[in-house]
């Protein structure tokens, strides 16, 4: 198969035993290991500032040195050289576009974000759906937000610093685990907006709903022990967290762990980063055989957090059926009566992959993508909406 920058062609050979024989235990085709150089895609943004001017193709084909083509059907996406360094491009240093595959793109898009949307992304790292979804808010202008989660301080601090740069204000980071994470969606804006509706809060004539907002605020916090988040812009730093049905999250993104084995590029790298490195940081056999159990766990909690008529999408960028179609399938069979796997919507011109067979449970609005079809790195979607 020829890519976008020409096909270099590896060989399986190259791979360790132990990831050869997980190919093989999960039935995946080891020839998406082929394709050296799939290409590279970007998004466009800027929304957040009003000073900046979105990138245009022009500006961008000016700055990076090979093609630049925007995506058919897809708002806003790239696709760029493989080997494209976009670090020293004056877009990204202004803030203009940011990295970020396809697939997961795809995945953001399936929230089907509303303004006033309070979302949570209870595996965020390392941020690029954080930004994508911040930017989709800001630009529908509504009192919306976006809570990442993550279990590592590391991957945490790597999110705040691309939200910071990207100068997202209305997103909060937690750093804990996404199966037992409980924090609701903030109660804040809600009096905030009608203050800011009479005008000026500070000024505004109604101080008895002012009053009554802070005691109901200031109560609840006395009753709930606050939960510190990593990092917040100071407009939800004072969120009491309060909890209630009514603040239950309108939409959830799982983009789970998983064996990362669908991210080609990333796992090529390792043949000049040593292949003993990735043993340890993926081929682990405990950290293996307990991620479908860690993968359930994060649907079932991102369901509680969900509320009902709201959206669940579930991710993973592997090409594995047991930590996809099979997670999905045992999550529809407990909830028969009160979950719907909707199609995904637009998706353009894009070509998916097959799904893999699951006899007891009908699967196939969830997508896949494949390297060898769809010309990204392999990733699967469902999405779920709660009755």
């Amino acid at each position: 198969m020829t890519n976008f920058n020409g096909a270099e062609r590896f060989s399986i050979s190259n791979l360790p035993k132990s990831f050869v024989k997980f190919l093989e235990d999960n039935e995946i085709d080891p020839s998406v290991y082929h394709i050296n150089n799939l290409p590279r895609y970007i998004r466009l943004t800027g929304q957040h500032d009003p000073l900046l001017q979105q990138a245009t193709l022009k500006e961008l084909r000016e700055q990076l040195s090979g093609p630049v083509l925007q995506v058919d059907g897809i708002d806003n996406f790239c696709r760029i050289d493989a080997n494209e360094k976009i670090v020293d491009c004056q877009a990204y240093k202004d803030g203009k576009i940011f990295g970020m595959d396809l697939s997961s793109g795809i995945a953001v898009y399936s929230l089907d974000i509303k303004p006033d949307d309070h979302i949570l992304d209870l595996c965020c790292a390392p941020g690029a759906k954080l930004c994508m979804i911040a930017d989709l808010l800001a630009n529908q202008k509504g009192i919306g937000t976006i809570t990442g989660v993550d279990i590592s301080n590391h991957r945490a601090s790597t999110c705040k610093n691309l939200l910071k740069k990207y100068k997202v204000n209305r997103a909060r980071i937690f750093v804990a685990d996404g199966t037992q994470f409980s924090v609701m969606a903030p109660s804040y804006l809600e009096p905030l907006k009608r203050l800011v509706e009479a005008n000026d809060r500070k000024n505004s004539g109604n101080k008895e709903e002012q009053t009554k907002d802070y005691k109901h605020r200031k109560n609840d916090v006395e009753r709930n022990p606050i939960v510190k988040p990593f990092w917040a812009p100071q407009i939800l730093r004072s969120d009491p967290q309060i909890v209630d049905e009514k603040y239950l999250y309108d939409k959830v993104i799982v983009d789970a762990e998983c064996t990362h084995d669908g991210s080609i590029a990333h796992i090529l790298k390792y043949e000049k980063w040593g292949w003993d490195a990735f043993e340890k940081n993926f081929m682990n056999p405990d950290r293996v055989n307990n991620l479908w159990d860690l993968q359930r766990k994060l649907i079932i909690n991102a369901w509680n957090l969900l509320r009902p008529g709201g959206i669940l999408v579930y991710s993973t960028c592997s090409l594995s059926r047991k930590q996809n179609e099979d997670v999905i399938g045992w999550f529809l069979s407990g909830h028969m009566n009160d979950a719907i796997l909707e199609p995904i919507p637009d998706i353009g011109t894009l070509k998916t992959a097959s799904l893999r067979n699951n006899n007891n449970i009908d699967i196939s609005n969830a997508i896949r993508f494949d390297p060898l079809i769809s010309n990204t790195s392999g990733f699967f979607v469902a999405r779920i909406r709660k009755k």
